[in-house]
């Protein structure tokens, strides 16, 4: 039956934005065609002091959905997350970020994901999918190639992996509940908010599932610039998770890596040399294949960049994981 809140819960979304005009309208477009009852969710905005038309773009839209607007005076996107829950009419939210849109079927398939996996699970607090990355120039297209390689070691719903219970989710849809129980987002992590509170989540026991059917697609960072300064955030929302308790070994490889380097340049002139290039021959040729083989899987001569690419993302992430991990909850201050 249309509009039953027993097949059609309702949804707050939230989205924080600031100076987005070139993407928003994209996103919020995608949100008026989706195939979920329109009187069945709504949108929380809440816009960073944006200095652009970002805010004209989307007031063009509050006839078309049911739309509310605040501003977030402390601009970063975890201060919108926590009000935005706090806010939510929806006993579940879902966390969209603004340089992205939804397949039409995005808020559907979430709920019926979530439903059929709650049947079975009961502690389910969020379900995510897969995030498709789109590119506007033939650099954000060799980031989204990097990406899909196995060797970067990004999340794993860049890669679309198979269907089931996951670590971290991407633009989940969450049991507000639930999110609440653990303490809502960190506000020291002011970068790899969401990430921090899904490693919580499963820290107290609480499931986290994806279905890469559930898709999103997402602008990549076209710009060598903001390339460096995404995977630097990236490195460094791992070391502050390693300072605030949590630990995984792989988080901890591209910071040995740097140490190999410093080694290496260290034994150049000892018989140690030898050995440390013989390692270091080892890393690239791993790093061959695995070009190779998203050469294959791809079918995107870029690929063949991935050599050089590899080396310079696991060295950049290295630098962030440090500084995360000297300077823990500063990190981002």
């Amino acid at each position: 039956m249309v509009n039953d809140p027993d097949n059609y819960p309702f949804l707050s979304i939230i989205i924080p934005t600031k100076n987005e005009e070139e993407f928003i309208g994209k996103l919020l477009e995608s949100i008026c065609t989706q195939t979920y009852p329109q009187d069945r969710f709504e949108i929380l905005l809440f816009d960073g002091m944006s200095t652009d038309s970002t805010l004209k773009v989307v007031e063009s839209y509050q006839e078309k959905l049911d739309l509310f607007i605040f501003q977030n005076k402390k601009i970063r996107q975890v201060y919108a997350w926590n009000e935005g829950i706090r806010n939510a009419r929806g006993e579940y939210f879902i966390l969209v970020g603004a340089h992205s849109y939804l397949d039409n079927p995005f808020l559907e398939n979430s709920v019926l994901t979530y439903k059929k996996v709650k049947s079975d699970e009961s502690e389910l607090a969020a379900v995510g999918g897969s995030l498709n990355i789109v590119f506007k120039n033939r650099f954000a297209k060799m980031i989204k190639i990097l990406y899909s390689s196995p060797y970067a070691g990004v999340s794993s719903f860049w890669s679309k992996e198979e269907e089931g219970f996951k670590e971290t989710v991407v633009f989940g849809l969450y049991d507000k509940n639930m999110v609440l129980d653990v303490g809502m987002f960190d506000e020291d992590f002011i970068i790899g908010d969401d990430y921090e509170l899904n490693l919580r989540l499963n820290k107290n026991g609480y499931r986290l599932y994806s279905n890469p059917d559930i898709k999103s697609y997402y602008f990549s960072r076209s710009s060598l610039k903001s390339f460096i300064k995404q995977s630097f955030e990236y490195g460094a929302v791992k070391g502050l998770c390693i300072r605030t308790g949590y630990n995984r070994f792989i988080w901890w490889v591209p910071l040995l890596f740097l140490i190999f380097e410093l080694l290496l340049i260290v034994s150049v002139l000892t018989s140690l040399f030898p050995i440390m290039l013989f390692l270091l021959g080892l890393y690239f040729l791993g790093s061959l294949i695995f070009s190779i083989y998203t050469l294959i899987k791809s079918k995107e001569i870029l690929a063949i960049l991935l050599i050089i690419f590899h080396f310079i993302y696991h060295n950049i992430v290295a630098l962030g994981l440090l500084k995360g991990v000297i300077r823990g909850r500063k990190t981002f201050k």
